[in-house]
Order: structure tokens, then sequence, then C-alpha cells
């Protein structure tokens, strides 16, 4: 938590610095490159369905400087035997990016859809480093 905290801080002081706001185009990159590598890992096992984001707003995250992002996007839920994985559809989630020196930092969230395993709706948070090579 204090680690998650200080980067967040970092962050934040890193981002005001540089004062941009991405595009809608650049935000979706980002985003896309977050949800394929990492949301199964951030969401316990759900499966992001590439290609499926849409962007419907861009603007200024207030707390962080960085770019706040909503929109849509569909997953495929978690395995359940003899039954596969639920598709979730036009699900809402929203997103700040922070510009970092080394890479973008993503804090991801989205809509959880009761499914068989959880019969009850809510929001779930993923965060991660992005570093491009």
């Amino acid at each position: 938590m204090i680690i998650a905290f200080f980067g967040i801080c970092y962050a934040q002081s890193v981002n005001n610095q540089t004062g941009k706001i991405l595009s809608a185009q650049e935000a979706k990159y980002v985003l896309e490159t977050f949800c394929q590598y990492h949301y199964s890992s951030c969401f316990g096992g759900k499966a992001y369905i590439p290609g499926s984001m849409i962007i419907k707003s861009v603007g200024m995250d207030q707390n962080t400087g960085g770019t706040y992002v909503s929109g849509i996007h569909s997953y495929q839920g978690q395995y359940v035997p003899l039954r596969g994985r639920k598709t979730h559809n036009d699900v809402q989630f929203n997103a700040t990016i922070i510009r970092q020196n080394n890479g973008d930092y993503v804090i991801f969230n989205k809509w959880y859809e009761p499914d068989l395993m959880n019969r009850k709706g809510g929001w779930e948070t993923g965060q991660r480093l992005i570093q491009y090579k």
C-alpha cells in the first residue's frame, strides 16, 4: 500500500511537469496495452476481449493531474468447469493514465458484472506500470 501511495505521488509530480492530457487515440493505445497484458492478473482470471474498448470521454484527473478516461469494453468471466466463460459486453470502465519518465502508470476501474461465482456486481481496480521498449 505504501509503495502504491508513493508511486502515485511520484507519478503525479512527473505528470504535472508535462501538463499534457493524452488524446483519445493515445489513451486507447495505453489502455489496450494494459488490458492485453495485465487484465487477467489484475481481475482474477477474467479475460479482456482485444479491440473491444470504446472511449467515451477523456479529461484531466483532478487528483493526479493524469488523463482520466471513461468508456466501455468487453471481457470474458472466470472459467467455470463444464460451462466455460461467460462473455460480458459493453461493460463500463474508467481509468487514470499517469505519464512517467519510465512508462505510463494505469489505474483501471471496471464494473464487475454478476456471474455464477458472484451474484453481486461492483467496481474492481487494477493498476500497473506499462513500460515500453
